[in-house]
């Protein structure tokens, strides 16, 4: 037997199809899908960023650390396993390092933990 996840399997076809919630599972998986894409297409910037560049650090999501780049209006996610040492808390800068590793800086400037969330909408 596969261990695959199979999204047939997943919908409820013991008495028929239910299209209603087979419905919404469907949408449910199809947007957890095309958040986690654009998190891994996100990531994938993380490469272009100059060595040494500064990112604030917001909260984690999931596997991911959501960062932003007030000045430019951007946010990345940054994979939990790209940060070596600590992890941050939330208003702390991450200073990418030459081989693409992130770690917090603890000579930054904080961001008020406050204004977090109004950082991120200015940077959607």
């Amino acid at each position: 037997m596969s261990n695959r996840f199979n999204l047939f399997d997943s919908l409820n076809l013991s008495n028929g199809l239910d299209f209603k919630n087979s419905s919404n599972f469907i949408n449910s998986f199809i947007n957890d899908l095309q958040d986690y894409l654009s998190k891994i297409q996100s990531s994938k910037l993380l490469s272009n960023l100059d060595p040494y560049s500064l990112l604030t650090f917001a909260k984690f999501d999931g596997r991911f650390a959501v960062c932003f780049d007030y000045g430019a209006k951007k946010i990345y996610y940054v994979p939990k396993n790209k940060i070596v040492g600590n992890l941050p808390e939330p208003g702390e800068a991450l200073k990418v390092d030459i081989d693409g590793t992130f770690y917090v800086d603890y000579t930054a400037i904080l961001a008020d933990e406050n204004k977090i969330d109004d950082y991120l909408n200015e940077c959607k």
